[in-house]
């Protein structure tokens, strides 16, 4: 596959070329024949666009969250060195005068933004595919989650027990259970929900939870936030309050209290630390919601004592 990657940028980069190439030949005092100033050109060409991609690639990985500024940066980095290129090797190699240089140049450039803006399409589509893998990746797992065998197993004993000593409940219990999977469903192909709306989950699931639990869980919210926009993750809090259910020990009389603070720019859940001993953990929920943060070029905080675990979630701007 790379090697397929690599045949057809040479190619680009030799049809991309001819045009400017002809372009030069007419600018010259001395028209040089077009195939041979090819030739001659082509090696120089192809260490500008090996420069353009691996600078752009370099780019591509970097936490720049506006894609014009990144695209201004490459045109900016790219045109600058084809031009010191071409200046440099015009210098060594011939008698050119500075005049001379600058307008051998000159063709490149727009040829360069041709190049640029091609392999720029290329890391973008890339961009775009891994976005949609990582995506669909995370809402496999989100729904696995919460359809595993021991989830659905669990809330169904508790609904038979509930259906002969509260009916009202179980009824309540039935619907909560409903708006989990439909909640899941619904926003299978959303990058991000809101705030509002991820709470309004979560809490139907911890109600799932503290059916099951009673009173061995203790939950506080505080919303300090100054208004009600931003998004965020589908999911993501409740993945968090669910890890710290699964990979801790509690009880009525050492419950496992969790808290979510929101603000405008974060989101963060914590809970008291008393780790399972055998916890069947292995961490791919959080790193399913690291990895989804980074598509938004967006950073999950993570913070542990010996008595505290805390995971703080970015807001992302609406």
């Amino acid at each position: 596959m790379q090697h397929k990657y690599i045949v057809l940028f040479i190619i680009v980069i030799s049809i991309s070329f001819i045009p400017f190439i002809g372009i030069y030949s007419l600018m010259s005092d001395k028209p040089e024949n077009l195939m041979d100033s090819l030739l001659t050109n082509l090696p120089v060409c192809l260490l500008i666009g090996g420069f353009d991609y691996f600078f752009i690639k370099k780019t591509a990985g970097l936490p720049i969250a506006n894609n014009s500024i990144r695209l201004i940066i490459d045109l900016i980095a790219t045109t600058t060195t084809c031009v010191f290129i071409i200046c440099v090797l015009n210098y060594l190699l011939t008698d050119f005068t500075v005049r001379d240089l600058i307008r051998s140049a000159l063709p490149a450039i727009p040829w360069n933004w041709v190049v640029t803006l091609l392999i720029e399409l290329f890391f973008y589509n890339n961009r775009q595919q891994e976005i949609e893998r990582e995506k669909a990746n995370y809402q496999l797992f989100a729904l696995r989650n919460q359809i595993n065998p021991h989830f659905l197993f669990n809330s169904l004993n508790v609904l038979a027990s509930l259906a002969y000593t509260d009916g009202e409940k179980a009824n309540i219990f039935t619907k909560r259970l409903s708006a989990v999977y439909r909640y899941l469903l619904s926003n299978r192909d959303n990058r991000t929900v809101g705030i509002d709306e991820e709470l309004d989950f979560t809490n139907k699931y911890l109600y799932l939870e503290q059916v099951r639990f009673g009173d061995s869980i203790k939950v506080s919210t505080d919303d300090m936030r100054s208004g009600k926009t931003g998004s965020i993750i589908p999911a993501s809090i409740q993945m968090l309050v669910e890890n710290a259910i699964k990979h801790n020990m509690f009880s009525k009389e050492l419950p496992l209290e969790l808290k979510i603070v929101i603000t405008d720019t974060e989101i963060t859940v914590s809970n008291n630390l008393r780790p399972r001993n055998t916890s069947a953990g292995t961490g791919i929920g959080l790193q399913n919601i690291e990895r989804q943060y980074a598509l938004h070029n967006k950073q999950v905080t993570v913070s542990r004592t010996g008595t505290d675990f805390k995971v703080t979630i970015p807001v992302i701007a609406s």
